[in-house]
């Protein structure tokens, strides 16, 4: 396990070499930044960095290249987020210019389409609420099961929310998707 340093500026050196690695993509600096465990891609870094899962950190800040280098590894597409974050809805939820072809590349690992997070929402919920349609045709196309209501709050489906919402693109989407899971 990673030493955090008690020293502030050996912590902001320590956190600056692995936000730099992230960002650049590199690997093997990003590996021996985190201490060089054998399977540091798929370990939660140290609370004190304030950094999570290393493919969540990844989503946010390195090249898609880089993502799939983590996911080739054997970083979980899975990974659980206290904070409602998984793979998915962590895509989702960034500015990225190419935050579906991030999508792509976790549902190819095996990133699951259902996967809860904040909210208690679905990818396709937390699409509807970014009113993305590309997603979430990408979702569907993916698995993902458009009749999943959450199990708090408003007990909706993403359709439900997407009528609610007035997004007539997403709703067309979750219709078709719901009649062709009927037929």
């Amino acid at each position: 396990m990673l030493e955090v340093p008690e020293d502030r500026g050996a912590r902001h050196r320590l956190f600056k070499a692995i936000d730099g690695a992230f960002k650049a993509g590199d690997f093997a600096a990003l590996g021996a930044a985190l201490g060089g465990s054998a399977r540091w891609f798929d370990e939660r870094m140290p609370f004190e960095l304030g950094l999570g899962h290393p493919l969540e950190y990844a989503i946010y800040w390195s090249p898609a290249a880089f993502i799939t280098a983590l996911l080739d590894a054997g970083s979980n597409p899975n990974y659980e987020d206290p904070a409602g974050f998984p793979s998915i809805i962590a895509a989702l939820s960034t500015e990225r210019p190419d935050r579906l072809d991030v999508i792509h590349i976790l549902l190819e690992h095996g990133a699951d389409p259902n996967m809860r997070g904040v909210n208690d929402w679905t990818p396709l919920h937390y699409a509807v609420s970014r009113r993305d349609a590309e997603a979430i045709h990408l979702l569907l196309l993916s698995g993902a099961d458009p009749s999943l209501r959450t199990r708090i709050d408003d007990y909706e489906t993403p359709l439900e929310g997407a009528e609610e919402a007035g997004f007539e693109a997403g709703a067309f989407l979750l219709r078709e998707a719901m009649n062709s899971r009927r037929g």
